[in-house]
């Protein structure tokens, strides 16, 4: 077999892996994780139950796979804004996170009130949990390191707090929709101790 030959088979099946893992994300949301079988997947995807199995070995490990892609999107944006951002104005930097933050919140966001509603409590706390994870080991990698060079660290146990910290927007966003940016940002600049960077 010639290497343009393996490499057309590849992308092909990727291809295929991801147009499942789209199907099964799209499934996700009209009906519910604990309702969709393997064939409400293969079918979205016109394919056979028997060539689904090649590319997943089950419902959970596409429902991983889904995951990971949300988590991808996140962390994509998340990694555009540190880039873009206007490094030492921090007042400005909160403003963006807690916008970014009650985005993700939306009714056809990832963290949406749908997704625990349509039978996917399971999977949704999968994915705050792996998406916080995710997300405090960027912060810590990006901005906090930027942060620490120019004004030392404020707090202790960095990955843990932000780990905390994004548990806890997200759950205070989707409980009380109607908090307030300007407390939302003050909560976020209180636990990491930013009151005094603010202008």
């Amino acid at each position: 077999m010639s290497s343009d030959t393996v490499s057309t088979t590849m992308g092909k099946g990727d291809a295929r892996r991801r147009a499942i893992v789209r199907a099964a994300r799209d499934i996700c949301l009209e009906k519910g994780f604990s309702k969709i079988t393997v064939s409400d997947i293969a079918n979205r995807v016109h394919m056979t139950r028997s060539l689904f199995y090649h590319y997943f070995d089950d419902k959970d490990a596409v429902a991983d796979a889904v995951l990971d892609d949300v988590v991808g999107e996140i962390l994509a944006k998340l990694e555009a804004w540190d880039k873009a951002r206007e490094t030492g104005n921090i007042s400005k930097a909160l403003d963006d996170i807690v916008r970014l933050t009650r985005s993700l919140i939306a009714d056809e966001g990832p963290f949406s009130a749908r997704m625990i509603h349509e039978g996917n409590a399971e999977l949704y706390i999968r994915f705050v949990d792996r998406i916080a994870d995710r997300i405090a080991d960027l912060l810590e990698r990006t901005t906090v390191r930027d942060f620490e060079e120019r004004h030392g660290l404020p707090i202790e146990n960095v990955h843990e707090t932000f780990f905390t910290l994004i548990v806890g927007l997200i759950s205070l966003i989707r409980s009380h929709p109607d908090v307030t940016d300007a407390t939302l940002k003050a909560v976020v600049a209180q636990t990491l101790h930013l009151t005094d960077y603010i202008r």
